[in-house]
């Protein structure tokens, strides 16, 4: 499907032509030639074993060289991205992952070719684990291919205009007539997540997958006997954007291969395009580095920008701050080279604390004092939110599990990675999250589709992290169950909460205004309780008080949303016979004091 290119407005295909014999052969070779591995990748950003599997691939490219082909492709359900986190897929990869019949996640075909013994799943499926692929692909490399294949391509990154030229020829016959040929666009040096990649929303994403020049069926090759030639040449604009992605013109490669049917790739070859610029000088905004919550009234980032020009670029201006508050101006002078990178630390600005969510902006302007001829790559911005803050150093952390709650570990960390309070699988909290070694049996493991509060309390002022952690890596809602979690305050007032996030979900909140500890916990621990709890339908709710009942009391029924429910006072507790199953908070306030009972109702 070529939705990327008809965005792009200008697109042509142009000298498609076939021929026998060899006498336009200019680069590719007759002589008979191995094949070449093409390994291609099925994973996703949230897919806590991915980067070991591109670890493996990256150890054998920096072996094989030329004699390796990667593509990876953001497939299936750990790359459905979550909240504003990046799209990296496409509109190809569901087919090419049935086709391998894989099972799992990362998994890879080599060359699209059955390794009996090695499959992943069933016998026949061409799909393999990462333990597979060095075998697999050595399998390959050995082998003779029928066909050679050679290939040239400029780029301007001025125009984004790329011109590809490729040649094949058969030094041997091959069973079918007819045959197809791939060209695939791939991207490097994508900043996004990468769950199990510790490098947070800044993983480095290599080889990504965008688009099949050819289409899904490929070129159809109609001459395939030993001794045949043939050629193409591409002119295509590449478009900004592919699904929201900045498409940086300077990280593009080409994979070309040339495959029997959808099946068996005989041969092919990587192609890195020599760059050209229209302009003497160019600043190009790569990224922005910043934290997506954060406690601190001051946001310290830093950016990497990318001389895009012919000269070196010695000088810059740089303006940056947070939308509707603070501004700052900073006169960069220094050097990068033509295509080089440089990330240079901003000092911290000011946040705007009255909202919960802020704009970071940043604008480069004047390259080596003169104006920049490609505005639209000089700007970028990024969003953050302000850890809400609070007095009362009670909490309450309302979990529902989904159908797997074992895999579920918790825990509040201080600003020194102390943990303070945990709760959950201790197994999953050892391994990080996503090892996918938990079992209902592990110490502290939840059961499935259960309402679980946990009540902790802060002995101090400051901030604060919410790390929730998940062993298979689908978070607690919605592959699995439609689970979730809840941060409150005593009074019912929800700090932080979700449900959707792969392997790890972290959150920061802040505690301040603490005076008296002693008697804070003293508040706490002589408060009332409610029983039974659980309670059946119709049950009647009873409190339990440590002492004498005060002689008035008011109460607030609160739904697990925080939505008031009944409301009344001492004469007549809320009634168990009309109220769903599920969770529910009873809020007491008497001579001054509050507290809040979690209760659930079973059917």
């Amino acid at each position: 499907m070529f939705s990327w290119i008809e965005r792009a407005l200008v697109v042509f295909i142009t000298g498609l032509f076939l021929s026998s014999g060899i006498s336009a052969q200019t680069i590719v070779s007759t002589s008979p030639q191995n094949k070449r591995a093409v390994v291609e990748e099925f994973g996703g950003m949230y897919c806590v074993y991915c980067p070991h599997g591109h670890q493996v691939l990256h150890n054998l490219d920096e072996d094989l060289g030329d004699n390796l082909v990667l593509v990876n492709y953001q497939t299936g359900p750990y790359a459905i991205p979550i909240g504003d986190d990046l799209d990296l897929g496409n509109d190809y990869s569901f087919l090419l992952e049935e086709q391998s019949q894989l099972s799992g996640y990362p998994a890879a075909t080599v060359n699209r070719h059955v390794f009996p013994g090695l499959e992943q799943s069933v016998p026949g499926a061409t799909a393999l684990g990462r333990g597979e692929w060095p075998e697999a692909i050595g399998e390959i490399l050995i082998q003779p291919a029928p066909v050679n294949i050679a290939a040239t391509a400029t780029l301007n990154i001025s125009t984004r205009q790329l011109e590809l030229y490729i040649e094949y020829y058969y030094t041997a016959n091959v069973p079918l007539n007819t045959n197809r040929l791939h060209v695939a666009v791939l991207q490097n040096n994508v900043l996004a997540p990468q769950h199990g990649g510790n490098a947070g929303d800044y993983y480095a994403h290599q080889h990504l997958f965008r688009e099949f020049l050819t289409g899904q069926d490929g070129h159809i090759i109609t001459t395939t006997s030993e001794g045949t030639f043939g050629s193409l040449t591409y002119n295509i604009d590449l478009p900004v954007y592919y699904r929201d992605v900045w498409m940086d013109p300077v990280n593009i490669e080409l994979a070309i291969f040339i495959s029997e049917d959808e099946q068996e790739v005989l041969n092919a070859v990587e192609v890195a395009p020599v760059l050209i610029s229209d302009y003497a000088a160019d600043a190009n905004l790569i990224a922005i580095i910043a934290t997506d919550d954060t406690c601190d009234p001051f946001l310290p980032a830093e950016i990497i920008f990318r001389n895009d020009g012919q000269d070196m670029l010695t000088a810059c201006t740089i303006h940056y701050g947070i939308t509707d508050g603070v501004s700052n101006t900073v006169e960069w002078t220094g050097e990068v080279a033509p295509l080089e990178e440089l990330t240079l630390e901003l000092d911290p600005v000011e946040t705007l604390s009255g909202l919960p969510n802020n704009t970071f902006y940043v604008i480069l302007e004047n390259p080596n004092d003169s104006v920049d001829p490609t505005s639209f790559n000089n700007t970028r911005e990024h969003y953050f939110s302000l850890a809400p803050q609070v007095e009362d150093p009670f909490f309450e952390l309302a979990i529902r599990t989904d159908e797997f709650g074992y895999e579920l570990y918790w825990e509040v960390i201080n600003e020194f990675g102390e943990v303070l309070v945990n709760g959950g699988n201790q197994v999953v909290g050892e391994t990080n999250g996503g090892s996918q070694i938990a079992t209902p049996s592990d110490p502290g493991a939840y059961n499935s589709n259960a309402f679980i509060i946990e009540e902790f309390y802060l002995p101090s002022s400051g901030c604060y992290e919410l790390r929730l952690l998940d062993d298979y890596g689908d978070g607690l809602c919605c592959f699995y169950g439609n689970g979730f979690y809840r941060l409150r305050q005593p009074d019912g007032s929800i700090l932080l909460q979700g449900g959707e996030f792969g392997s790890l979900e972290e959150k920061h909140f802040t505690v301040g205004g603490i005076t008296n500890t002693s008697s804070v916990l003293k508040e706490k621990e002589t408060g009332p309780t409610l029983f039974p709890n659980p309670l059946q339908q119709g049950q009647v709710v009873q409190l339990l008080w440590p002492g004498m009942a005060p002689a008035r009391f008011e109460w607030l029924l609160f739904s697990a949303n925080g939505t008031v429910l009944l409301q009344g006072d001492q004469s007549q507790l809320p009634e168990n016979n009309q109220q769903p199953a599920g969770y529910y908070l009873l809020q007491i306030r008497y001579d001054e004091q509050l507290h809040t009972l979690p209760f659930i109702v079973q059917p």
